[in-house]
């Protein structure tokens, strides 16, 4: 979730199209890593499924985020890619105060938790199922479900952490950033803990980039040093003579 519009450059786009007028683009590496990840699957159908799954799962997340910020009057946009997806959104003429932030930050997880509920609710009635069938409904529910709630943990940059510092903007301004800042560097840590006890690499270098950003957020930038003037005319004369360099060189020697 971002507030920024996305740009309308159409280069690295596989697939372009609009949801409730809400315009919706693919990027290349969303699909390279939906492909990645079902590759466990061992089944080229499993495999399209889960790509599948996992496409329509993350838009309906995004689409949560999307309508809220529509609601408030944002112009809004979709994008998936490596990370999963991204709504972008613009800001009103009227200010989006940090309580409706928190909403929109807190709508993708809880669209997607209905609509996981929803299916599993319609899939009830007519089980058990096998196959492929099975497949799509387990993930269906799992994703939506389980990487919903995951979505909320207080870790930048999750939905989670938006909503976090949405509520401390509005309940704590004035020490907001720093508490958020403590908040952060623990949950961080936290995932990397849990990615070395349960084994999961991918996870695991996830959460040590998130955790070297934490470490970094708080350091001073170190302002960039100035590039000297180079002048190679100064200290010789009009008529070019080098001795005139040697002779300023040595009245004025170069600090030891």
């Amino acid at each position: 979730m971002d507030r920024l519009l996305l740009a309308s450059d159409q280069d690295g786009v596989v697939l372009s199209f609009k949801v409730f007028r809400i315009p919706v683009e693919v990027r290349p590496s969303f699909l390279l890593i939906a492909v990645f990840l079902g590759f466990g699957t061992g089944r080229v159908d499993f495999v399209v499924a889960w790509v599948l799954v996992i496409f329509i799962s993350i838009l309906v997340h995004e689409l949560g985020h999307a309508l809220t910020a529509k609601s408030f009057g944002s112009e809004v946009a979709i994008q998936l890619n490596a990370i999963g997806g991204l709504t972008s959104w613009t800001i009103p003429d009227q200010e989006i105060g940090p309580g409706r932030r928190a909403l929109v930050a807190a709508s993708g997880s809880a669209v997607g938790l209905l609509f996981g509920g929803i299916v599993w609710l319609a899939a009830l009635p007519f089980g058990p199922f096998t196959g492929l069938t099975r497949f799509v409904l387990t993930n269906l529910v799992f994703v939506n479900v389980f990487w919903g709630l995951l979505n909320w943990l207080p870790i930048r940059p999750l939905d989670g952490g938006h909503l976090l510092t949405s509520l401390l903007d509005k309940f704590a301004p004035e020490r907001g950033e720093r508490i958020a800042n403590a908040i952060f560097l623990a949950t961080a840590a936290a995932a990397l803990a849990a990615a070395v006890v349960f084994q999961l690499l991918f996870v695991g270098l996830i959460a040590a980039w998130l955790l070297w950003e934490e470490i970094n957020q708080g350091r001073p930038r170190r302002p960039p040093v100035p590039i000297p003037v180079m002048d190679f005319d100064s200290g010789i004369d009009e008529a070019g003579d080098p001795n005139d360099v040697i002779e300023a060189a040595e009245e004025n020697p170069p600090p030891p």
